[in-house]
């Protein structure tokens, strides 16, 4: 019961991992939107009472007028995430346009390097198939990025759902030890 008390919250961390990941699979972006609502929401109110004690609070000087400044930029910042989640999203699809854009290009670069290289020594094609699957991967997420950012969702998904497994094999194995140093100790 030690060990369970004092693993407790490394297992709550583990659940609320294997819940993000389930919700990212079955609805990334209406999870995503929630969790900017709550991240605006709080980040707003801890805004307005660190503005709030930056004002009227018993703080001086630099530490108030830093209180200050923290406290709007929070409201800002609080206010944005809370109201504008649907742009946000947005964002993110325009950010995954950008990743293909990039992505392209540097599969060129990749076959580049692997033809002026060659010259000079022989080198595994491996780099050229690297730069076509790059090129391949970059073509799909710049030409359809809506597709691609639900596709992310998921992918991020099951890696939290993998991390949760490889979190909860670590705790049986840390559980095992622990209870054997009690039990040493005893």
């Amino acid at each position: 019961m030690q060990t369970f008390k004092r693993l407790l919250p490394t297992i709550l961390m583990i659940l609320f991992e294997i819940f993000a990941g389930v919700m990212l699979i079955t609805n990334g972006e209406g999870f995503t939107k929630v969790i900017f609502i709550v991240f605006g929401s709080l980040t707003l109110v801890g805004g307005i009472i660190t503005l709030l004690l930056g004002l009227f609070g018993k703080a001086t000087g630099g530490i108030q007028t830093m209180a200050i400044i923290a406290g709007l930029i929070m409201v800002a910042v609080g206010g944005f995430f809370a109201a504008a989640s649907d742009s946000v999203l947005s964002v993110v699809s325009s950010f995954t346009l950008a990743i293909g854009i990039i992505m392209v290009i540097e599969g060129f670069f990749k076959i580049f390097e692997y033809v002026s290289f060659r010259r000079f020594s022989p080198i595994s094609g491996v780099a050229v198939l690297s730069g076509v699957i790059t090129i391949i991967i970059g073509i799909i997420f710049a030409f359809n990025p809506f597709a691609t950012t639900e596709a992310m969702w998921v992918i991020l998904g099951v890696l939290v759902l993998v991390t949760a497994l490889s979190d909860l094999i670590a705790l049986i194995f840390i559980g095992s030890a622990m209870n054997k140093i009690d039990s040493n100790n005893q």
